[in-house]
């Protein structure tokens, strides 16, 4: 199975259970684990309950409310291992699901933040208190983000002590755009994931992702996303 990790303070519930969708249409069998503080992709699902459950959704499975592993095991009917989903898409914004020595054994790793000052802050403290400045070879993240405005934003400059990280060529940039907001509240309003009326820049980041993180060539993203996109499934 392979891992893919989120970290950071940015809402990126939307653009994860996007990703999971274009996955699930090229046949992967997709878990997405919500392990945040505010478990936000409660907001999607058409019967989101108090607590911590794992619920089928536009053909992936997706947990919220499980803070650790351990946890997310039991809530599962059977343990996890590699044959029993394709990919594990892992958002979090706290130290308790992932252990710093541990976040080496996800394939790839996504920094996230919205621009915003005090989410920077607590960022590089999440860094600090994973501790990954003490880690013994450099670990390569890409970083995700969302909302981006149009304009130069301040180089993010880490604190030394988060020198042994390494970013990948590759960002992804969500820029602010109406139509995404609009896309994304209505995907919230109507429990389901609808492509129709995503910017152009959205699509793009999406299909980058596919292909970096997912080992998708552009082809089969590009296919993946016209077929989701063709689809209309009302509630």
């Amino acid at each position: 199975m392979k891992k893919i990790i989120f970290f950071g303070t940015a809402d990126k519930s939307h653009v994860l259970l996007v990703l999971g969708r274009l996955l699930t249409e090229l046949n992967r069998k997709v878990l997405l684990v919500d392990s945040t503080m505010t478990q936000s992709v409660q907001g999607y699902l058409p019967h989101a309950t108090p607590g911590s459950a794992i619920q089928e959704f536009e053909g992936m499975d997706v947990a919220y409310g499980y803070i650790n592993g351990r946890q997310l095991e039991q809530g599962l009917t059977q343990p996890i291992t590699a044959t029993d989903y394709d990919i594990m898409l892992l958002d979090t914004d706290h130290t308790e699901f992932v252990a710093g020595k541990e976040v080496s054994n996800y394939e790839k790793r996504v920094w996230c933040w919205d621009g915003k000052r005090n989410s920077l802050l607590r960022n590089e403290e999440l860094l600090v208190r994973l501790c990954l400045h003490e880690a013994t070879t450099p670990l390569m993240f890409y970083r995700m983000l969302s909302p981006a405005l149009m304009g130069t934003l301040s180089e993010w400059r880490l604190d030394t002590r988060t020198r042994q990280l390494q970013w990948e060529e590759t960002e992804f940039r969500f820029l602010l755009d109406e139509r995404d907001v609009a896309v994304d509240l209505d995907n919230q309003h109507h429990s389901r994931i609808q492509l129709r009326g995503l910017s152009g820049a959205y699509k793009q980041n999406l299909l980058t992702m596919l292909q970096q993180l997912c080992e998708c060539d552009s082809k089969a993203a590009r296919k993946a996303w016209s077929s989701v996109r063709k689809r209309n499934r009302m509630w």
